[in-house]
């Protein structure tokens, strides 16, 4: 029962919703922005731990940012560009005794022989940041984040989901401007 179990424990966690937080500058017109490339010399680059280094993933991350924004309207040009893109993927391992997590979501296993039992996972948080070139400034920020089992393994059509739920209030609507 137990070697079924963990499987069925990591689908669901697959399966764990993706929480989005989004911060932007509320003074800037987002209607002004045309075009926009990428941060680092107009071209993505990977920023996490190496451990997790799939260059396929980091692709797939990199292309759906460019859909997105693309089926927003905005343009991606190599150079004298609106907006910069940037994104971010950060992993923190955590452990929870079920406090706040349910157990069926999180894979168990009792390593040190502890006294209570432990659900060890990683916080995983992808980190999209737009910037406005011409002010050198951060105006936008997303923050989606999720739970994922200690060897994540992502497949295109989540990262491609994660991304669109993570791009999913930029720009920020007109009316939301003071």
């Amino acid at each position: 029962m137990r070697y079924l179990f963990i499987p069925l424990c990591l689908i669901v966690l697959a399966c764990a919703e993706v929480k989005v937080r989004t911060s932007y500058d509320p003074q800037v017109n987002f209607e002004q922005y045309k075009t926009w490339c990428w941060i680092n010399g107009c071209s993505p680059s990977y920023d996490g731990p190496r451990f997790l280094y799939d260059s396929a993933a980091i692709e797939t991350i990199a292309n759906t940012i460019a859909v997105e924004m693309a089926e927003k309207g905005f343009k991606q040009v190599d150079e004298n560009s609106d907006l910069l893109l940037d994104f971010h993927i950060i992993l923190k391992e955590d452990s929870s005794m079920a406090a706040w997590v349910h157990e069926e979501d999180l894979p168990f296993w009792d390593p040190y022989n502890e006294p209570k039992n432990y659900y060890h996972f990683l916080r995983g948080s992808l980190v999209i940041d737009i910037a406005d070139r011409e002010k050198g400034r951060m105006i936008w920020r997303s923050n989606a984040e999720r739970l994922m089992a200690l060897t994540p393994d992502l497949d295109q059509a989540e990262i491609r989901s994660g991304v669109k739920k993570a791009l999913k209030k930029f720009p920020p609507k007109t009316e939301d401007h003071k």
